[in-house]
């Protein structure tokens, strides 16, 4: 990806052009509003925090996932035949909160389909199955610094065959304070010497006035879309606030098509 000056410094709305914009890395995000209800949002909260599926991240911030995420299965070399092994398990248990409060991954599958000209697919890995194609987030105490590119992170598995690469969240549940996401436009390259796997790009991107960046205060009910190749942090919310609930994936290009996974 060049590292070309975004040409606004604003969330766009969604469109078929402002879409091949992000995935080129032309405009920071796109934001779009209202894409589910507030009573579908509490619903969804709501059954994510009885869920007895949660897992935590291995990070030192206490952050809780539920579904599959390739973080905890790349690194060492990977573990492939785990992670597929533990998908059917994790698409049932993401089927069981569609069936407690609405089925978000399908809205937005239907709402970018009717603007990107090719199709939207599940990644899928020849030999194993299907990727998990999203994954529930629990992130109240921020996010460390990262950067995803599934060239770099995982070169040995399908998704590492994208040329470009998106993420989208909805976010059901946000503090009122904190929990800001901020995007520097600067895209990841690994340094020498450094593990892709893990996907840290150098912390002095923060601090260079040479480097665009774009933060975001999430609203519930809203998807946002941003490049994750651009690295990217997560502040903490207030404690003893309402926590940031997010569910969401990848989207990569190969071909004429976007291919899903989390």
């Amino acid at each position: 990806m060049s590292h070309t000056a975004w040409r606004q410094h604003t969330a766009a709305e969604l469109s078929t052009e402002s879409l091949a914009a992000l995935i080129r890395n032309e405009i920071p995000a796109i934001r779009i509003t209202d894409f589910a209800t507030p009573d579908e949002c509490a619903a969804f909260s709501r059954a994510v925090r009885n869920s007895p599926d949660l897992k935590a991240y291995s990070v030192a911030t206490p952050t809780y996932y539920l579904g599959l995420v390739m973080y905890e299965y790349r690194q060492g070399g990977g573990r492939k035949r785990e992670f597929f092994d533990a998908v059917p398990e994790a698409v049932a248990a993401q089927q069981k909160l569609y069936s407690e409060s609405f089925d978000a991954p399908q809205r937005f599958v239907d709402t970018l389909g009717a603007h990107f000209p090719g199709t939207i697919t599940m990644a899928h890995e020849p030999g194993y199955g299907d990727y998990c194609p999203v994954v529930v987030r629990v992130a109240s105490g921020g996010v460390h610094l990262h950067a995803d590119f599934a060239p770099f992170n995982s070169p040995d598995w399908a998704t590492g065959a994208v040329s470009e690469q998106i993420t989208w969240n909805l976010y059901t549940e946000c503090p009122a304070q904190g929990g800001e996401t901020t995007v520097y436009n600067a895209p990841w390259t690994p340094a020498a010497g450094e593990d892709p796997a893990r996907g840290l790009p150098d912390r002095g991107v923060e601090d260079r006035d040479d480097v665009e960046s774009f933060t975001f205060a999430p609203h519930e009910g809203e998807v946002v879309l941003f490049n994750p190749r651009n690295p990217h942090k997560i502040a903490a919310g207030t404690p003893g606030d309402k926590g940031r609930i997010s569910i969401g994936s990848f989207l990569g290009t190969t071909g004429d098509k976007l291919i899903m996974w989390a």
